[in-house]
């Protein structure tokens, strides 16, 4: 037995919500468009939207229409991952990590990354800008700033526009034969720019999701106090992930204290 229309078109729609040819947070066609593209009747149109609302796959926002509803299941990020420990953690939860290629370009250092990075301002940097999706849906918005002297050092392959899959610093520790000293965090939660409302899939309106900005300072030994040697930019959707930071405790200065109670 044919299935029935509405049926037919909400199959059609399903395929290119879940393939994401409509993406995720995107405008579906009007119900005029869709009574067009599918020579159906209203009341067609209509339950073949109401199937996808019950299956959570569409949602309506009153006086704008129909959208593809994003299925989010936030995703607990550790503050001290690399690259390559944040791809395995998600993997290892089940969850589907990519990473973007890379845009690769030369920079004048501004204002606030030449103070972190401990350089004049407008020092030549490298900037690598990237992308991250997980599970499809865009996860965040990565730019690494680096002292272009550290390619003329020979870690040659920031300036290459491949992702690092070990991670910027994991490399730069290698090729340059550097030993980590620590990194300096900074957090920011603020309201997303233009663009990252359209990378995140934000809907169009005042009360958008916060992104989270969380700037890492590598640094690394050095003959004195440790120095800069690069600083990751990461803007995370507020939507979609939370930060978590584990520490060992330290040392006690108190003697130990014996089964027996004896000190």
């Amino acid at each position: 037995m044919a299935a029935a229309a509405y049926a037919r078109i909400a199959s059609d729609l399903r395929r290119k919500i879940t393939s994401r040819d409509i993406k995720p947070g995107g405008h579906l066609p009007s119900e005029l468009e869709l009574r067009d593209q599918y020579q159906a009747s209203r009341n067609t149109v209509l339950d073949a939207i109401k199937m996808l609302k019950d299956e959570g796959l569409v949602e309506t926002r009153p006086g704008q229409g129909w959208f593809a509803k994003i299925r989010i299941v936030p995703f607990v990020n550790s503050i001290d991952w690399e690259d390559d420990t944040a791809i395995a953690e998600a993997r290892a939860r089940g969850r589907v990590p990519q990473a973007m290629p890379p845009t690769v370009n030369k920079e004048s250092a501004p204002a606030g990354i030449a103070d972190r990075l401990d350089v004049p301002v407008g020092t030549e940097m490298i900037v690598r800008r990237q992308e991250w999706l997980l599970d499809g849906l865009p996860w965040k918005l990565q730019v690494v700033w680096c002292p272009k002297i550290r390619s003329d050092e020979g870690a040659h392959r920031l300036l290459v526009a491949e992702d690092i899959s070990e991670g910027v610093g994991r490399y730069l520790y290698s090729a340059l034969g550097l030993v980590p000293a620590g990194a300096k965090f900074y957090f920011l939660p603020r309201k997303p720019s233009d663009e990252e409302i359209r990378f995140f899939g934000f809907p169009d309106e005042s009360d958008v999701p916060y992104v989270i900005e969380l700037i890492r300072t590598a640094t690394v030994a050095a003959d004195s106090d440790p120095r800069p040697l690069y600083a990751a930019v990461g803007v995370y959707a507020g939507d979609r992930n939370r930060f978590e930071s584990s520490r060992s405790a330290p040392p006690s200065d108190r003697p130990a204290v014996t089964p027996n109670g004896t000190r």
